[in-house]
C-alpha cells in the first residue's frame, strides 16, 4: 500500500513540474465578420463567425490558452468605411468580437492607420485588451502604445511582445500617424527582449509582429522582418505574424514562425511545453500548425449579434442604386488589353484631378459587374482601400519608366507561367492618355514599344501630369523609387478613390465606359490562355 502512495505522490510532483501553454492567433481579419464574400455574397469558409467557433473549440482543448492577434483588424470591409466614417455611434465590429472572446493583444497594423490616430485612440478605448507596438515612439521617443503585455498562464511568466512594419509612411496619409516614427523591428526587439528576460523574469516570449516573413539576410527598415527578428533575437519562444496574407508555418532556430493568412481564413496554434528546471519555467518543446474552418465549421452566434445593428446599416448604404451599365465591366482581361473596367476607373482618376494621364493598378481577375442596374456594393469592390489620388509632374523618360516598372508583372510570352509571381497583380499598372505597347519577347526594362502621346513619339524630355493613387505616390508597388521621383505631389483629393468613383457613378442615370484600345501587349494574349492563368 505503501508502495502505490509513494509512486501516487512522485506522479503528482512530476505533473505539477510540467505545463503546457496554447497561443490562439489570428490576423489581417480587415472587418471580415461574415462567413461569405462580402460583394457576391456567396458562402465562404472565413470570416469572425467561423475563426470564432475554431477559437472556442481549440480553447475548450486546453484552458491554457492566450489569444492574440498582429493586426490590421479595423480596416477593409465597407463594414469599417460605414462604422468609421458614418455610424461612430456604434461599436467597432472586430473589437467587440474580440472583447467577447477574450482576447489578450493585439499588434498594432498599417491599416489601424487608415481613419487617422483620433479613430485608432478612440477604437483602442473599445479594447478590453493592450494595443501594442514596441517601434513606434513620438517626437520624444516615447512610445504611443505597450510594447508588451505581463500575463500568468498555468503558473508561467508569458510576455506578449508587439511590433509593426515600419513602412507605414509608404502606405498612409502623413496625417494619419502625424508625430508618430516607426523605428526596425529588430533594433528594437534586441532592446526589448533581454530587459523581458533579466529584468522582468518571463518565462516565454511571444512577439506579435505585423511584418511578414521577409529574409533571414534582410536590411533594417524592411518591411517584413519575421525571419530576420527569429534569426538575430535570441530569447524569443514563438512568432505569429501578419501583413502579407500568407500562410506561413516554418522554424528558424528552433523558433515556431506562423501567419494565419487573413480575413479568417485560419487560425494560427503554437503549443509550448515547459518543465520546471531550478526554480524557471523552461520551453522544452514547441509546435506550430494553422487550423482552417471548413463547410462544417459553424457559424457563431453570438459574433452575428454583435454586429447585426453594424451589418443592417452597412448593407443599406452597398445596397443603394448605383447607375445603368450599358456594358459589361469584367477584370479578367485587364492584364492582357484596355477595358471599359480600366477606362472608367482612367477616367475618374483624371477628372478629379485635371491630369493628362491617368496610372491605376488592375483589380485583380475576379471582379465582374454585368449591364444592368448597378448598386454601391458592386463599385466598392473595384476600390476597398482608403487611397486618396495625386497629381504628379513626370517627364517622359520617367513615363517610360513607369511602364517598364509595370511590365515586369509578366514573364515571357512563350513562358507557361506568364505572370511574375513575385508582381503580384495589384502592383500592375496600365496608364490611360497614351499609347504604347508592352513586348513580351525582350527581356525585363526593355518591353515599352511605340510609346505616343496625341499621335506623336513621347520624347525623354517631354512633361506630362499623372493622375494616380496615394499608394503608389508613398511608394507602393515601388514605382517612385523605379522612375526616381522625390517631388511632392501638385495635388491630392480630398475624397478617396473609391468615394470619387462613387460620385461620378451615382451622378449618372446610365453610364457606358468604353475601351480606347490605347495599349496592347506583343504578341496579343489569347484570352483562354489567360483565363487558365487565371484558375
Amino acid at each position: 500500500m505503501k508502495h502505490w502512495f509513494w509512486i501516487l505522490l512522485i506522479a503528482l510532483g512530476v505533473q505539477a513540474q510540467e505545463a503546457r501553454i496554447q497561443i490562439l492567433g489570428t490576423t489581417d481579419l480587415h472587418g471580415r465578420v461574415m462567413a461569405e464574400e462580402t460583394f457576391s455574397l456567396q458562402p465562404a469558409n472565413l470570416g469572425w463567425a467561423k475563426i470564432a467557433s475554431l477559437i472556442h473549440r481549440q480553447r475548450a482543448l486546453n484552458p491554457n490558452t492566450v489569444l492574440v492577434d498582429c493586426g490590421d483588424t479595423i480596416q477593409g470591409e465597407p463594414l469599417n468605411y460605414v462604422r468609421n466614417v458614418l455610424r461612430r455611434d456604434l461599436p467597432e465590429p472586430s473589437m467587440a468580437i474580440m472583447n467577447a472572446l477574450g482576447y489578450s493583444a493585439m499588434a498594432v497594423g498599417n491599416h489601424e492607420y487608415d481613419f487617422g490616430l483620433e479613430a485608432l485612440r478612440e477604437i483602442e478605448k473599445q479594447a478590453g485588451f493592450s494595443f501594442l507596438s514596441a517601434n513606434t515612439v513620438d517626437a520624444k521617443g516615447k512610445r504611443p502604445f505597450p510594447a508588451q503585455v505581463l500575463l500568468t498562464v498555468a503558473g508561467v511568466r508569458v510576455a506578449l511582445v508587439g511590433f509593426t512594419t515600419p513602412r507605414i509612411p509608404a502606405m498612409t496619409e502623413p496625417a494619419n500617424y502625424a508625430g508618430l516614427h516607426f523605428q526596425d523591428i529588430v533594433a528594437s526587439a534586441r532592446e526589448l527582449v533581454p530587459r523581458l528576460r533579466e529584468k522582468e523574469k518571463v518565462d516565454v516570449v511571444v512577439a506579435l509582429v505585423h511584418s511578414g516573413l521577409g529574409a533571414v539576410d534582410g536590411r533594417e527598415g524592411d518591411e517584413n522582418a519575421a525571419l530576420r527578428l527569429a534569426d538575430q533575437v535570441p530569447g524569443i519562444d514563438a512568432i505569429l505574424t501578419g501583413h502579407t496574407h500568407q500562410a506561413v508555418q516554418v522554424e528558424h532556430k528552433g523558433i515556431p514562425i506562423l501567419q494565419a493568412m487573413s480575413q479568417g481564413r485560419a487560425l494560427a496554434v503554437v503549443d509550448l511545453n515547459l518543465r520546471m528546471e531550478k526554480g524557471r519555467w523552461r520551453v522544452v518543446a514547441t509546435t506550430g500548425r494553422l487550423l482552417r474552418p471548413d463547410s462544417d465549421t459553424p457559424v457563431d452566434a453570438e459574433v452575428l449579434s454583435l454586429t447585426a445593428p453594424l451589418r443592417a446599416a452597412t448593407d443599406r448604404y452597398l445596397d443603394t442604386a448605383a447607375t445603368n451599365l450599358l456594358v459589361d465591366l469584367d477584370s479578367r482581361w485587364s492584364r492582357m488589353e484596355d477595358t471599359p473596367i480600366m477606362q472608367l476607373l482612367h477616367q475618374v482618376q483624371r477628372q478629379a484631378t485635371g491630369a493628362q494621364l491617368s496610372a491605376a493598378a488592375v483589380p485583380g481577375t475576379r471582379l465582374f459587374i454585368p449591364k444592368g442596374p448597378t448598386s454601391v456594393r458592386q463599385f466598392y469592390a473595384l476600390l476597398p482601400y482608403e487611397n486618396q489620388v495625386a497629381r504628379i509632374r513626370i517627364t517622359g523618360a520617367q513615363l517610360k519608366a513607369y511602364l517598364e516598372h509595370a511590365a515586369r508583372h509578366y514573364t515571357y510570352s512563350w513562358e507557361p507561367e506568364l505572370y511574375d509571381r513575385d508582381v503580384p497583380f495589384y502592383n500592375f499598372d496600365t496608364v490611360d492618355g497614351v499609347t504604347y505597347a508592352l513586348d513580351l519577347g525582350k527581356p525585363v526594362g526593355s518591353r515599352v514599344v511605340n510609346l505616343g502621346f496625341q499621335g506623336q513619339p513621347v520624347k525623354p524630355t517631354q512633361t506630362f501630369t499623372l493622375a494616380l493613387s496615394t499608394y503608389r505616390l508613398r511608394g507602393g508597388g515601388g514605382y517612385m523609387a523605379a522612375i526616381g521621383f522625390t517631388g511632392t505631389p501638385e495635388l491630392v483629393t480630398t475624397a478617396s478613390q473609391r468615394n470619387l468613383l462613387l460620385e461620378h457613378v451615382l451622378a449618372r442615370p446610365s453610364l457606358s465606359p468604353a475601351a480606347t484600345n490605347a495599349w496592347r501587349t506583343i504578341p496579343y494574349l489569347d484570352r483562354e490562355r489567360v483565363l487558365n492563368l487565371a484558375r
